[in-house]
């Protein structure tokens, strides 16, 4: 039987334990990418030079770095991993180990940060609004991505070929928060965010920023909180 591309049938049978995070690097073998994504190649763009960032879900990203390096930026990463904080550490970067799931974030002084990132984070958990709440009032500015669940190939791989997006690798669980790229705005808006620019970083490129809803793949968002 033919299945799209852009809707990947699910493996049901070699669905993976979901294990932890430090489990996850040792199995895979933890190393900072070499070069950055394009999503956040946009969000590099986005940030000022001098400023003060917060990377919420830093990962393997070399993000940070980039920022430390060529915008001299106070840089503070949070991650879920240990080995992952240890390792921005041997680089002279700060961070903390934390699930953002449950933390108060008070940790965090009122308007420490300029800039606020989750990168292709808030898909992951099921409370993103109370994450967002919780960081109101600490940064200047939020930087967000977030898979656009409204793309054109997802929406072919639906409508004739009954498959959902399959927006995971390892297990189902991985996406719990799906959001056309419609819903997205109104979401941001109704948490008392306004949207001050927006770019697709993936999709079909030649249509991708006119229109997002149907063409951009992964969306980021450089929004601040209403006056």
């Amino acid at each position: 039987m033919f299945y799209f591309k852009g809707t990947r049938k699910p493996d049901f049978k070699n669905i993976k334990k979901v294990i932890d995070y430090d489990q996850y690097w040792r199995v895979r073998g933890f190393k900072i990418r070499d070069k950055l994504m394009a999503r956040e190649k946009i969000c590099f763009d986005w940030i000022k030079p001098d400023s003060s960032v917060l990377d919420v879900g830093c990962g393997n990203s070399r993000f940070l770095y980039e920022l430390k390096k060529n915008k001299n930026c106070q840089v503070y990463g949070l991650d879920v991993s240990g080995l992952v904080i240890d390792s921005l550490a041997q680089e002279g970067i700060a961070g903390r180990v934390i699930d953002i799931t449950k933390t108060d974030f008070d940790f965090i002084k009122e308007k420490e940060f300029d800039y606020i990132i989750l990168n292709e984070v808030l898909e992951h958990v099921i409370n993103p609004e109370e994450i967002i709440g919780k960081l109101k009032g600490k940064g200047r500015f939020f930087i967000l991505s977030v898979p656009n669940t409204g793309f054109y190939r997802y929406r072919i791989g639906l409508m004739f070929f009954g498959r959902f997006p399959t927006q995971w690798a390892m297990h189902p669980s991985e996406h719990v928060r799906f959001w056309t790229h419609k819903d997205f705005l109104d979401w941001i808006s109704d948490l008392g965010l306004e949207t001050i620019s927006c770019k697709t970083t993936d999709g079909f490129q030649f249509f991708g920023n006119s229109w997002k809803n149907m063409f951009g793949h992964l969306i980021s968002y450089l929004v601040k909180e209403k006056k």
